[in-house]
């Protein structure tokens, strides 16, 4: 009987000192943030900026609203106006958009525009290229030109139609040419404008009608 007695009071032991161990607080996890990007900060509330409720503090906040006003990271709208063709039309233009309170800045660019299609045969050779000019000048066919590298220029064409008929009436004596765009390159001039209102721009809009407003991001 003693010896049951004594197996009671061990295993009430272990139970309690298993309880204890489960009541145990666990460990407390500790979450880090990543970094906010340079320039940002992050968000306060007013009670941990310390400011109260009390007439005393009003003042406070009011500075703290003036110097980060609600919509102070509000990002702005900019627009570009053009092409222009001309720089004396992109500069009038210009000049109405500051009587109406814009302040554009302008800028030029080069682009390329198709002006149509060359027909011709790639280098042959010196000899062969006199052949070719013998056989045309046979066919009477007078628009062509060899070039130093011993190519020979068919005529350029405005229309892709008419390069294809050309062409083929080459083939008809026993040639291959080829058929390659052309491009032109002109500059072209354009306003960018910040916080740009169509309806107030509305007239320089149709004023000239071959440019378009483009929304493009802000610098």
């Amino acid at each position: 009987m003693r010896y049951v007695i004594y197996l009671l009071v061990v295993a009430n032991c272990l139970y309690f000192a298993w309880n204890m161990a489960g009541d145990a607080p666990e460990t407390e996890v500790v979450r880090t943030l990543p970094p906010l990007p340079p320039g940002v900060r992050s968000l306060t509330t007013v009670h941990e900026r310390g400011v109260g409720n009390d007439s005393a503090n009003m003042s406070e906040l009011e500075e703290l609203t003036d110097m980060q006003p609600p919509g102070a990271g509000a990002p702005m709208t900019c627009h570009a106006l053009g092409p222009f063709m001309v720089a004396a039309e992109m500069q009038a233009a210009g000049e109405q958009l500051r009587e109406l309170g814009f302040e554009p800045q302008s800028r030029s660019s080069n682009v390329q525009t198709q002006i149509g299609y060359w027909v011709y045969l790639p280098t042959l050779g010196h000899e062969q290229a006199l052949q070719v000019v013998a056989v045309l000048k046979e066919n009477k066919v007078k628009d062509y030109f060899v070039g130093a590298e011993d190519f020979v220029s068919l005529g350029i064409f405005r229309e892709r139609a008419s390069a294809n008929k050309h062409s083929e009436r080459i083939r008809e004596f026993g040639f291959e040419p080829l058929i390659e765009p052309r491009y032109s390159t002109r500059t072209v001039h354009w306003l960018d404008l910040e916080n740009f209102e169509v309806p107030a721009g509305q007239s320089i809009l149709e004023q000239y009608p071959d440019i378009r407003l483009q929304e493009l991001a802000c610098r």
